[in-house]
């Protein structure tokens, strides 16, 4: 059983040229300054939420954590930009030469279609089976998705995994996912940081993969 999780951040500015939608002000703003202040607050929203988007985000890290022992894998490379074909591929070549299933939180919907369409990127070839029978609408069994065991057949139901954390009374992650892209391209100091946040979103979830009993 191999927990893991991924990061993301914001491509650069550079890369950002050309995917930028034209940010307009809304029609019934006449007043030059609330014009430009509402423009201005929609830019930055869209690089708020860059990273959340794999057509102007990246990953920057990947997590690993074994179910039995404490070993684990952090890849990053320390936020460079120009590693994320080596992330992914170090993913990718881990879940080829094992027959382990990958376990992680809301992987169904973020991180697993999120690595495959920033894999697109770098033409990369992936592993045939990460689809179930071929099908690209669900995903191979191999990969248990924590956040189905909390909606169960309610589809719509949705919840974050410190929220899930903390309904089962486990500690919860802090909440500095955002940051995260700048963190692991600081200082030792910051580097540290991040990998031990990124370490404990995957042991969060072998803790509430146990808790659930599965």
């Amino acid at each position: 059983m191999i927990f893991f999780d991924i990061e993301t951040g914001p491509l650069t500015a550079a890369e950002m040229n050309g995917r930028m939608p034209e940010f307009t002000a809304r029609a019934n703003l006449k007043d030059e300054a609330k014009i430009k202040a509402d423009i201005e607050e929609k830019r930055n929203k869209f690089f708020d939420n860059a990273a959340l988007d794999p057509f102007t985000g990246r990953v920057c890290a990947i997590g690993m954590l074994k179910h039995e022992g404490d070993i684990s894998e952090l890849i990053h490379y320390k936020g460079d930009e120009t590693r994320e074909i080596d992330i992914l591929k170090r993913f990718w070549h881990h879940y080829v030469n094992t027959d382990e299933s990958f376990v992680g939180f809301n992987i169904h919907n973020f991180d697993l279609p999120y690595m495959v369409k920033r894999s697109y990127v770098y033409n990369l070839v992936l592993p045939s089976n990460i689809y179930h029978s071929g099908n690209v609408r669900r995903w191979n069994a191999r990969f248990i998705d924590l956040m189905d065991y909390w909606r169960l057949s309610v589809y719509t139901d949705r919840i974050s995994l410190k929220n899930f954390a903390i309904h089962c009374g486990i500690k919860p992650k802090e909440s500095k996912g955002h940051l995260f892209h700048q963190l692991i391209s600081g200082n030792e100091r910051d580097v540290k940081e991040a990998e031990e946040y990124l370490l404990y979103d995957c042991v969060l979830v072998r803790l509430l993969y146990d808790r659930i009993g599965l």
